[in-house]
């Protein structure tokens, strides 16, 4: 059993409405569990007149279903909880207070209202509103990770929150085909799950798509985007007989140039070329901090390159992940990605390491003509943010 506990990502505003939502569902659970193993006649009829049914339908239910949970225990209204801090703070970071609540409310609403409809029963529980949250986590943060406690045996761990959401997804499809044909009888709104799941994900990429959510370095649509770069680029490199199916040393060696890596460095990288292949992220830029550790100019292919910087950004770790976009911008002059780079490098020395005079002079070798609409106002953005700080600054210090 996993516990998350939190993302890799940065929450820079505490999340007011997730906090109030998290004490809301609590408050509530307390009145109902403590009232109905008390037999209070009113708490029982009170949360059959709030719960979500297809039989004895009123118009609050889609909305005030999503603060109840069973009443006879606390692991329903844990579990959900704990999911509810490990993601939301993120999403309403990004989506602001009043839209991450409407997503929220709505999502939830929508996600009861099919599990009833499909049903003919009736559901409780703020599961489908967090799976709201959870696929408009992975609209936002595709490349996210988790951190939180692996129960058996106890440790603490760092994992895809992709393969995890994944994960629980293949579990909720599973079981929802085994409910409809007799085989389970989970009494799990599965349903609501899937579909909060797929309407927080729809949601947040219509958002990205038309504009109205601002696109970033970390959203679907920006991986998507790499992901087809580096397949324009291993199309290139293979082309011209440079391609890294052997590794980096081999393309080295094919190229003329001499084998001067040491074994240790050699088993680095293969391991870490492995990382990359079965998308271990985390693993790889834990390798990649052994491999500068023992050879400081280390620089790997292009696309490993870019995304072993990229992890090292999401993980926070601002100093390392400079270290690798400049390595990339020296060792890859030709690159198509390397104009928006350099943007997320100025915004990294602005916007973590508090460095505007080397944000400035990163965006000074910018060519924002090759830059795409969205990253080309970023960088006039970071340019604007970088000129304001660096006049109350003498370069290399604090005001």
């Amino acid at each position: 059993m996993f516990i998350p506990l939190g993302t890799t990502l940065d929450t820079p505003r505490r999340p007011l409405v997730v906090f109030t939502l998290v004490a809301v569902n609590v408050l509530l659970h307390v009145a109902v569990f403590t009232g109905t193993r008390s037999g209070n006649p009113q708490i029982v009829e009170w949360f059959q007149t709030l719960k979500l049914s297809f039989r004895d339908f009123h118009w609050w239910e889609p909305f005030s279903y999503q603060f109840l949970h069973d009443p006879t225990g606390i692991m329903h209204v844990a579990g959900n909880m704990i999911f509810l801090l490990a993601f939301g703070g993120v999403v309403e970071n990004r989506l602001g207070k009043f839209g991450f609540l409407a997503l929220y409310l709505v999502g939830g609403a929508l996600s009861g209202l099919l599990q009833v409809v499909l049903t003919g029963g009736s559901v409780i529980g703020a599961s489908g509103s967090v799976s709201v949250v959870a696929g408009a986590f992975l609209a936002l943060h595709p490349r996210g990770h988790v951190h939180g406690l692996w129960l058996l045996p106890p440790s603490r761990v760092t994992i895809s929150a992709a393969w995890l959401l994944g994960l629980y997804a293949a579990i909720d499809l599973v079981n929802t085909f085994t409910d409809a044909f007799g085989a389970t009888r989970t009494g799990v709104g599965t349903i609501a799950h899937l579909a909060g799941l797929l309407f927080g994900l729809s949601v947040c990429v219509a958002l990205l798509g038309t504009g109205i959510l601002r696109r970033n370095d970390f959203d679907l649509f920006y991986m998507v985007k790499q992901w087809h770069r580096t397949r324009q680029l291993r199309a290139a490199t293979m082309t011209l007989g440079l391609g890294t199916a052997d590794g980096p040393v081999a393309a080295r060696v094919r190229a003329g140039a001499q084998d001067t890596t040491s074994p240790s460095e050699r088993r680095l990288r293969n391991t870490l070329a492995a990382a990359h292949r079965e998308r271990d992220l985390v693993l790889a830029a834990q390798l990649y901090r052994e491999l500068l550790a023992e050879s400081p100019e280390a620089s790997l292919p292009a696309a490993l390159q870019l995304d072993v910087a990229n992890q090292l950004a999401v993980e926070g770790d601002a100093q390392t992940a400079r270290r690798a976009y400049t390595i990339y911008l020296e060792r890859f002059r030709s690159e198509p990605a390397r104009h928006d780079v350099r943007v997320m490098l100025a915004a990294l020395e602005l916007r973590r390491l508090d460095d505007p005079h080397a944000a400035l002079a990163t965006l000074a070798e910018l060519d924002r003509s090759r830059l795409l609409d969205e990253t080309r106002a970023l960088a006039e953005r970071l340019h604007a943010e970088a000129t304001a700080l660096a006049a109350t600054r003498r370069p290399g210090g604090r005001a």
